[in-house]
Parts: C-alpha cells; sequence; structure tokens
C-alpha cells in the first residue's frame, strides 16, 4: 500500500522556515494564549474560525505572522486567511487522534502546518484500520500540507513525548464560510 507521500495526499519540507527559531520565541511571548483546552493553548488569526466548540473571532494576523503566511501562499498558490496557532508546552501536551473538518475550506485547497519549536511526530491513523500507522517528524521549520481528502480516511496526532520541549504549530487554511466551519 503507497504511504501518503506517495499518494500526493501529503508532502514535507523539511527546511521550509529557516528562522523558525527565533519565530517561535517571538510568539511564545507575545500571543495570547487561550487555556480552554487542556492539553494545549490555543490562538486564532486573519477569520472567524469554529475549531472544538469555540468560535474564534477575527483577529489580524501579528506583524510576525506576515512572512510566514506570504511564503506560505507562494508555496501552496493561494493565500490563507485564517492560522490557527497551538502551543504545546511540553511533551505532555497533546492533540489526540482526529480528522479536520473540510466543509468549509476553500475548493482545491488543504491544510498547511508549519511547525517551530521542539521536534514532534505527527502520527496518522487509516480510520478503516487503525494499525495502519504513519509518523512523520515534524522538525522546527518544517511545512507539512494535508489535503482535505486526507481527512476523510486518515486520523491524526500529536502523541506523548516526554522529555520534548515546547512546540508551535502553526495551521494554515483558507475558509470560504468562515463562522461555519467546525473542526
Amino acid at each position: 500500500m503507497p504511504t501518503l507521500r506517495e499518494t500526493g495526499a501529503l508532502w514535507l519540507d523539511d527546511h521550509f522556515w529557516p528562522e523558525a527559531a527565533a519565530l517561535f520565541e517571538q510568539l511564545v511571548a507575545t500571543v495570547p494564549w487561550d487555556d480552554r483546552i487542556r492539553a494545549r493553548r490555543v490562538a486564532s488569526f486573519g477569520v472567524p474560525y469554529n475549531y472544538s466548540g469555540t468560535v474564534w473571532p477575527s483577529v489580524p494576523f501579528p506583524a510576525e505572522l506576515l512572512g510566514p503566511l506570504d511564503r506560505v501562499a507562494e508555496r501552496l498558490g493561494y493565500r490563507s486567511n485564517n492560522c490557527l496557532a497551538n502551543y504545546y508546552p511540553d511533551g505532555r501536551s497533546t492533540m489526540g487522534y482526529h480528522a479536520d473538518a473540510t466543509e468549509g475550506l476553500a475548493a482545491g485547497t488543504g491544510i498547511a502546518i508549519l511547525s517551530l519549536g521542539a521536534m514532534r511526530t505527527l502520527s496518522f491513523r487509516r480510520q478503516a484500520d487503525r494499525r495502519h500507522v504513519e509518523a512523520y517528524p515534524l522538525r522546527p521549520g518544517s511545512l507539512l500540507f494535508m489535503t482535505a481528502e486526507l481527512q476523510r480516511d486518515w486520523k491524526h496526532a500529536i502523541l506523548t513525548d516526554e522529555g520534548a520541549a515546547g512546540r508551535i504549530s502553526l495551521t494554515f487554511r483558507c475558509l470560504t464560510d468562515p463562522a461555519e466551519t467546525a473542526s
């Protein structure tokens, strides 16, 4: 069976953002992180976004994210209008297996994840056969892209990694009807 990379449902650029360490430090210090989600801290920028039952209002992109936003747009061929930032303060901070909602994504787009801070592994598990797992280490500065179609057949997670330092994932989306989107 071909891997996600071989099918084109996912691609990974390990060296996308070389200034990852500086951006990580800036965001940890300046973002008004929300603590309502137990396993990690969250912030949303751009158009409104409904995430885990919380509707995040429209918030301008901070200056620190404009460079990554532009570079991601160049790489993807379209401009994202929302960035959900997840801050994992340590290796005990997780995100369980889930599939992202795709009904609010603009046609032909997907979800791009820019990783900052410590390396963590994004694990994928096939929904039809939970024994089929693929793991992708996300190095600082890496960009991983998932097609919307991938969400139909796979779930993904950031699992516990005892001893890991802090990490931020910047998830970029192009939403068509922001108020209706749910994850």
